[in-house]
């Protein structure tokens, strides 16, 4: 082996590093952090999911109101990369949501049955 096949070899390995530099730099590189605010939409939506469980004992109107508060904020939670924090605001729309539908419907009936009488 001559010095030019040396050199050659040597300029395609350069070249071809060169050209996987950037594939390298977009794998090995740390996604940015995520913004805070998901974890805390997520920690909110739970907090509105019970206390509207509780508030229901007392008050269907405000607990139907804190529950539907607990399914936007559960949405906005949806955003995040994170699959604790999804999972965490699947966890409250779902929660939030059957109180919801349940207390809705409840009232509506009452409403339907106490209208018709």
């Amino acid at each position: 082996m001559d010095n030019t096949d040396r050199l050659t070899s040597a300029a395609a390995e350069e070249s071809h590093q060169e050209r996987m530099l950037p594939q390298k730099q977009a794998q090995g590189a740390a996604a940015p952090a995520e913004p805070g605010r998901f974890v805390a939409y997520a920690v909110v939506s739970i907090v509105l999911a019970t206390v509207s469980w509780i508030i229901a004992n007392w008050n269907g109107y405000v607990a139907a109101v804190v529950s539907a508060l607990s399914v936007v904020a559960g949405f906005m939670a949806l955003r995040s990369r994170r699959h604790s924090v999804r999972n965490t605001a699947i966890t409250a729309i779902v929660a939030a949501g059957v109180l919801l539908v349940v207390l809705v419907a409840f009232i509506i009936v009452i409403r339907m049955g106490l209208h018709s009488i």
